[in-house]
């Protein structure tokens, strides 16, 4: 039987109340299936830093792979810590340490009443976001000189190294094949970048011939972003750097119905994934009952289908999907629920179904 044993690390402001309530979806699987999902909760937080000054120790991050089939991150950021340095490294830490080379972010419109974007109520949206994350972030560097002076001056760098990114590229179009996904465009910013554009386009046109199945195509971001707000049913996936695909996550939070329904999954193909929930902090939310369960549930659900319980999963996607279409959801989408009762509902749904 199929078990999933999953490393929670709930985060900052409504981090832990969200983890409370996949907590409560989780028992309600394994009451009904005996399933086997395992939570541990590991307390790397900003209270944890400001006691210890530690993010997240290295010797957990070592043994995570090993002990563990996922991890689930809640949201990072506290006001208390002004420059977010223990959410900086907790994110930066795993990505090195766990070699989490690329993130995937799945768009997908469940229903047209959640987006504002007009004229897309006949489109099916359902399409990802894969970007380069390891050195897109972790060999970034910036440099500052004359501080708080007149004559101050930044200087700001990223490092791409052709082994990486052909690496990127390799596990990005198997993870494609493997989606059964047909249809990728690369999103560049053309000249400003001109060199390491070469080695993009050099690792992707290697992998063509490989991959018959795959169309490829390039668009620079500001056409990638015409696209994604009015044709955004026309592709399956987007390859980017993180800066692009930052910006290509901001312009689809708008057509999914916010970053509440926001999630990520930071890959190593060959050890652990790390699922973040893609939400902000909202430390003046914690406790209020008002937040947007969602996203959170969506990456459970993932976790499960990707550990292979997906008769889990697909009990997950059917209770949400008679959330939206009953519109019985948050404040922040419209609804009149709160977020207890978002989760009370979709645990009856499983329960009942």
């Amino acid at each position: 039987m199929s078990s999933a044993r999953i490393a929670v690390i709930a985060g900052d402001g409504i981090g832990p109340d969200l983890i409370t309530q996949v907590e409560k979806v989780t028992n309600t699987l394994n009451r009904k299936y005996n399933s086997g999902i395992k939570f541990s909760q590991f307390p790397y937080c900003a209270d944890y830093y400001i006691k210890s000054g530690i993010s997240i120790p290295d010797e957990f991050i070592d043994e995570v792979g090993h002990n563990f089939d996922a991890i689930l991150l809640g949201p990072l950021g506290d006001p208390r810590i002004a420059d977010m340095k223990h959410a900086r490294e907790i994110i930066y830490k795993l990505r090195n340490r766990l070699s989490l080379t690329m993130s995937i972010h799945p768009v997908r419109l469940f229903q047209s009443w959640l987006t504002t974007q007009k004229d897309i109520e006949s489109k099916t949206v359902d399409y990802l976001i894969i970007k380069e994350i390891f050195e897109s972030t972790i060999a970034s560097s910036e440099h500052i000189f004359n501080k708080d002076k007149e004559s101050a001056l930044i200087l700001q760098s990223n490092v791409f190294t052709n082994k990486n990114i052909r690496n990127f590229i390799q596990n990005a179009f198997d993870y494609i094949h493997k989606m059964n996904r047909t249809n990728a465009c690369f999103v560049d910013q053309g000249l400003k970048y001109r060199h390491s554009q070469l080695l993009w386009n050099s690792a992707i046109s290697e992998l063509r011939e490989k991959y018959p199945d795959i169309t490829i195509s390039n668009k620079y971001i500001n056409a990638a972003i015409k696209d994604l707000l009015i044709n955004p049913d026309e592709y399956d996936v987007f390859l980017s750097t993180a800066e692009n695909g930052d910006v290509l996550s901001a312009v689809s939070s708008v057509t999914m119905g916010g970053y509440g329904l926001s999630y990520s999954i930071e890959i190593n193909p060959e050890l652990i994934s790390v699922y973040r929930i893609m939400q902000a902090s909202s430390p003046k939310l914690a406790g209020s009952n008002t937040i947007n369960p969602f996203g959170a549930f969506l990456a459970l659900q993932q976790i499960l289908v990707d550990q292979g319980l997906s008769q889990e999963g697909n009990s997950i996607a059917a209770a949400l999907m008679s959330n939206f279409s009953n519109h019985w959801v948050t404040i922040d989408m419209g609804g009149i629920m709160g977020t207890a009762e978002v989760t009370d509902y979709i645990c009856d749904h499983i329960k009942t179904n």
